[in-house]
């Protein structure tokens, strides 16, 4: 079986494209928000909280072929199976897809994540259990608390002096 392997991404000029208007899309779009991505969301049907979110492009359409050939990500987030498969089926080699609700489906996870200015802590399970994966995050939002951005600002410095011999 293949390994998932960890990374953090940066984003910026990056576009993702959302398929699907409800809640989940929304909880979607609200992760990738601060990445500097360019964030689509394309569906006939968006819910008002997605109305409200800042620099994001809305689509009020039904999903077709063409809408994703720039997408560098591309997020399934519809409550239709073959929706999601005719998305998936869509996709090139060079894209990286996520079915909300297929792991299996999906070339990557998003995890649960802990921030703390520049820390970051993330939880997966590899999609078998989002329930445990939100479960531990919440024990971690608790070990690490907001003075640990500092810490790791102090680190920072540290680390920029010279050896001394």
């Amino acid at each position: 079986m293949t390994e998932m392997v960890p990374l953090l991404f940066t984003l910026e000029n990056k576009r993702v494209k959302i398929i699907g208007g409800g809640q989940i899309a929304f909880r979607k779009a609200k992760a990738f928000l601060k990445s500097g991505a360019t964030i689509t969301i394309i569906s006939p049907q968006i819910c008002e909280e997605l109305v409200n979110l800042p620099t994001i492009k809305l689509m009020n359409k039904y999903f077709e072929k063409d809408d994703i050939k720039d997408a560098h990500i591309v997020i399934a987030a519809t409550n239709d199976k073959n929706t999601n498969k005719f998305i998936k089926d869509c996709m090139t080699d060079f894209q990286w897809f996520n079915d909300v609700s297929d792991q299996s489906n999906s070339d990557f996870h998003t995890p649960a994540v802990v921030r703390r200015g520049d820390l970051v802590v993330s939880v997966s399970t590899s999609g078998k259990s989002p329930v445990l994966s939100k479960k531990i995050k919440k024990e971690l939002e608790n070990y690490f608390e907001d003075h640990y951005s500092e810490i790791v600002n102090e680190y920072a410095i540290e680390r920029k002096k010279p050896a001394i011999d």
